[in-house]
C-alpha cells in the first residue's frame, strides 16, 4: 500500500475534517496535473498539424512558382490548337497572347493533375485573357458576361506586391469562400499576367479544423496582421462574387488582440484568454503563408470534469471516508495516465517518429481523442513518404550524374555539389564547401561575366569558360545554370562539363589538317607553275586547250584549299586591328593572273582605313572577286570604301551578269549555287559567317547594269 493511503485511512481515523481537508489538496493537484499535460497535449496537436500545413503550403508555392517561371519562359513561343473552352476573354480584353495556350494549359492542367486538392488553376494576362483549367468554369462566366479577371483580388495584389501572395475570395463558380495562392508572371523582366490556383475553403475547413478535443475546440488561420484566413464560421453568407469579402481581424475581437502581438513576431505558446468564456488558445507560426495556426479550446473542456469529480469526492468523502480516499486515487489515475501517453505520443511525433502511435482503450472522450490523434500520425506518414521519395529521386539524379552538379549562392558559396564535382576538381566535398566557387576560375572576370549573363534571362547554357583543379591544371568547361530566389537568397543551380579533352582533340586536328593543306598547297602550287609553262609553250591548239582545263582544275583545287582554311578558322575568329587597304591589295594581288588573263579591269582607291577583323578578311575579298570572275562575265569590278554609322562600308561592284532572283535570295545559304557553278555552294556561306563575326555584315543588290556586295566592318 502506497503511503499516501496510509495516510488517508490515519486520517480518517483520527477525524473526518482533515480527511476532507486532503481530499480537497488532493483533487486542485489532480486538477494541476492535468491541466499542465492538457496544454501540452493542445500545444504538440497544434504544433504538429501547423508543421504538416507549412509542407503543404510551401508545396502549393513552389507548384506555382515552378508555373510562372514555365509560363514567363515559354511565353510567346506557343504552337498548335486553342481549346476555347478553356478560355475567358474579358469584355474590355483583346486576344492579345491567346497564341500561348497549348503550353499554359499544359502546366496549369499539370497542377490539378498532381494536386487532387486544388479545385482549379487559372492563369490571367494583363490584356484580359483568362486561361482555365476546367472548362465549366468558362460556361459559368459566359453567363454572367462581365466578368473581368484583372479587378479580382488575386490578380490586383499579386501584380500590386510583385511577389507570391495568399487571398481569400468568393469563387465565381462554385459561391463559395476560396482560399487563392497568386504569382506574378514575367517574361523578359516585362509584366505579362498573374497565375493562381485554388484551395476551396471547406476543403481546408475539413483538414485543418478537425482538431478537437472531447468534441470541443476549433481551430482558426490568422495572417502576420491578424487578419482571419480561415475560421469555422468562415462563409459567403449572401454574398455574390461581385462582392468584395470583409476580413475580420483579431484586434477587434476581444480575447484574440492579447495573442496579436505573439502571432506578428511568429511566436509559439499557449495562453489563456476571456472571450465569450475562458479559452485555452494554443498558437504556432505558419511560415509559408506568414501567418499562424491557432487552436481555441473552451476552459471548461478541461474543467468542468475535474469539478464533477471534486464534487463527487466531496460527496463520498463525506459518506465513506476510505471510499473517498480510494475514488480520488482511481479517478486522478485513470485521468492522468491517459493524458500522460498523449503527451508522450505527441513528443515522439514532434521527434519524427511516426511510427509511434497511443495504446488507450476506454471508449470515452480520452479515447476519441487518441483515435483521431492516430489517424492525424497516419495521414502525417503517407504525407512524409511521399516528400522522402521525390527527394530520393532528385538525389539520385544528383548522386549519379557523370558531370559535376553544384547548388551555390550569389556571393559564390557553395551550398552542394555532388561525387562528380569532387572528382572534376580534385578536393574533398568538405574542402569545396569551404571554398569560394570565384577561387575554381582561372580569370576572376570571368565569374563577373557569367554573373551578369545569368543576370539577363535567368539562365545560362554552354557557358564556356576555363576552371582549375587543385592541383593547377586548367580545364575547359560548360557552364549551365539556372538561377532562382529562396527566400533572400539569390541561388545558382547547374551543370558542368569538362570539354578539355573535346577541346585537346580539336586542337590536335586542327594542326594536322593545316599541316595536310600547307603540303597540299606547296604541291600544287609546283603544279601549277609546271603547268602554266607547258601551257605558254605548247603550240597544239587541241593539246593546250586540254592543258588549259588540267590548269583550271589545279586553280579550283587552290580554292578549294583555301575555303577550307575559311572553314576552319570560322569558328575560331580573335578580332583584331587590321589594313584595310592591305587585306584588298592581297585579294587583288591573289586573282591578278586571271584579271589579267580574262581582261578584266579592277578600279580601286586607297582608304587608308582600319577596321576589326582578322587576316580571313583577304580571303573573303578574293571570294567575292572570284564569283565575279567565274560567274558574273564581267569586264570591270570596281572597289570603293565609304564610312556609315561606325563602319567601313567596302563595295565590290561588277557589271556583269544578274545574280537570277531564285538564287539570289538564298545566295548566303549553305550549299546554295548557281545551276552552271560545280563550286561547293560554300564560300559566300562562309563569308557572311565570319563577317557576322567580326560583328559587321554583309548585302547584295544586283540589276541587269550591275551587281553589288556591301560589306560592313566596324571601325577600329
Amino acid at each position: 500500500m502506497k503511503l499516501r493511503i496510509k495516510l488517508l485511512v490515519l486520517l480518517l481515523l483520527i477525524s473526518l475534517l482533515p480527511l476532507l481537508s486532503f481530499s480537497e489538496l488532493l483533487s486542485q493537484r489532480s486538477m494541476k496535473e492535468i491541466k499542465e499535460k492538457t496544454e501540452d497535449g493542445i500545444m504538440n496537436l497544434t504544433k504538429a498539424k501547423a508543421e504538416e500545413y507549412n509542407k503543404v503550403f510551401k508545396t502549393m508555392e513552389e507548384e506555382i512558382n515552378v508555373a510562372a517561371e514555365e509560363i514567363g519562359e515559354t511565353w510567346n513561343k506557343g504552337s498548335g490548337n486553342i481549346n476555347y473552352s478553356h478560355i475567358w476573354i474579358a469584355p474590355n480584353g483583346s486576344e492579345a497572347g491567346i497564341e500561348n495556350f497549348a503550353n499554359v494549359f499544359t502546366i496549369i492542367h499539370g497542377i490539378c493533375a498532381r494536386h487532387p486538392e486544388v479545385s482549379l488553376a487559372y492563369f490571367g494576362t494583363k490584356n484580359g485573357v483568362l486561361f482555365l483549367s476546367d472548362s465549366r468554369v468558362v460556361e459559368k462566366l459566359k453567363e454572367i458576361g462581365t466578368f473581368d479577371h484583372r479587378v479580382r483580388k488575386w490578380y490586383v495584389e499579386a501584380e500590386r506586391s510583385r511577389k507570391n501572395i495568399w487571398t481569400e475570395y468568393i469563387d465565381v463558380n462554385t459561391g463559395e469562400v476560396t482560399l487563392s495562392n497568386s504569382q506574378p508572371v514575367y517574361s523578359n523582366g516585362s509584366f505579362i499576367g498573374v497565375v493562381s490556383l485554388d484551395l476551396p475553403l471547406p476543403t481546408i475547413k475539413d483538414d485543418i479544423l478537425d482538431i478537437k478535443f472531447q468534441g470541443e475546440g476549433y481551430a482558426i488561420l490568422v495572417d502576420k496582421n491578424g487578419n482571419i484566413i480561415v475560421h469555422p464560421d468562415y462563409t459567403a453568407g449572401n454574398r455574390t462574387w461581385k462582392e468584395s469579402f470583409p476580413e475580420e481581424n483579431i484586434v477587434n475581437i476581444s480575447g484574440l488582440s492579447s495573442l496579436y502581438k505573439y502571432i506578428r513576431n511568429g511566436s509559439q505558446g499557449i495562453k489563456k484568454i476571456e472571450m465569450t468564456a475562458p479559452y485555452y488558445a494554443a498558437y504556432y507560426p505558419l511560415h509559408e503563408i506568414n501567418g499562424s495556426l491557432v487552436f481555441l479550446l473552451p476552459e471548461k473542456v478541461v474543467s468542468e470534469p475535474i469539478k464533477k469529480m471534486q464534487n463527487l469526492l466531496w460527496f463520498v468523502a463525506i459518506s465513506i471516508s476510505i471510499i473517498v480516499v480510494a475514488a480520488a486515487i482511481f479517478f486522478s489515475l485513470s485521468i492522468t495516465e491517459p493524458v500522460e501517453k498523449l503527451k508522450k505520443a505527441t513528443g515522439e511525433i514532434a521527434k519524427g517518429n511516426l511510427d509511434y502511435t497511443v495504446d488507450i482503450s476506454p471508449k470515452d472522450e480520452i479515447g476519441e481523442l487518441a483515435k483521431n490523434f492516430n489517424n492525424m500520425v497516419i495521414k502525417l506518414k503517407r504525407l512524409t513518404k511521399s516528400l522522402e521519395e521525390s527527394e530520393k529521386k532528385y538525389k539520385d539524379i544528383f548522386d549519379y550524374s557523370i558531370d559535376a552538379v553544384y547548388i551555390s549562392n550569389e556571393k559564390g558559396k557553395l551550398l552542394d555539389i555532388n561525387k562528380a564535382g569532387e572528382e572534376l576538381f580534385g578536393y574533398s566535398r568538405k574542402e569545396l564547401m569551404n571554398m569560394n566557387v570565384t577561387n575554381l576560375y582561372v580569370n576572376k572576370e570571368d565569374r563577373e561575366r557569367f554573373k551578369k549573363e545569368i543576370e539577363k534571362k535567368g539562365y545560362v547554357k554552354n557557358f564556356e569558360v576555363k576552371l582549375k583543379r587543385k592541383d593547377g591544371k586548367e580545364i575547359d568547361c560548360l557552364l549551365s545554370s539556372v538561377m532562382f530566389k529562396k527566400g533572400d537568397e539569390i541561388i545558382y543551380q547547374g551543370i558542368i562539363k569538362d570539354i578539355t579533352p573535346l577541346k585537346e582533340a580539336r586542337k590536335e586536328l586542327e594542326i594536322y589538317n593545316s599541316l595536310l593543306r600547307h603540303d597540299i598547297s606547296n604541291r600544287l602550287q609546283i603544279a601549277l607553275g609546271i603547268v602554266e609553262l607547258i601551257k605558254d609553250e605548247e603550240k597544239d591548239d587541241e593539246l593546250k586547250e586540254l592543258i588549259e582545263k588540267a590548269f583550271d582544275n589545279l586553280l579550283s583545287i587552290k580554292n578549294l584549299l583555301m575555303k577550307l582554311r575559311m572553314i576552319s578558322k570560322a569558328y575560331e575568329i580573335t578580332p583584331k586591328k587590321i589594313d584595310l587597304d592591305k587585306a584588298i591589295k592581297e585579294s587583288i594581288e591573289y586573282y591578278a593572273d586571271i584579271l589579267e588573263e580574262k581582261k578584266i579591269k579592277v578600279h580601286y582607291k586607297e582608304k587608308k582605313a582600319k577596321v576589326i577583323a582578322d587576316e580571313m578578311l583577304s580571303n573573303i575579298f578574293s571570294n567575292i572577286i572570284e564569283n565575279a570572275i567565274k560567274h558574273g562575265k564581267c569586264k570591270n569590278i570596281y572597289i570603293e570604301t565609304r564610312e556609315e554609322n561606325g563602319y567601313y562600308v567596302v563595295d565590290i561592284k561588277n557589271d556583269g551578269k544578274e545574280i537570277p532572283k531564285e538564287i539570289k535570295e538564298r545566295l548566303f545559304e549553305m550549299g546554295v549555287k548557281g545551276k552552271e557553278s560545280n563550286g561547293s555552294g560554300l564560300g559566300l556561306h562562309l563569308v557572311k559567317k565570319i563577317v557576322e563575326r567580326y560583328g559587321g555584315r554583309i548585302e547584295v543588290k544586283s540589276n541587269k547594269k550591275e551587281t553589288v556586295f556591301s560589306i560592313y566592318l566596324p571601325k577600329y
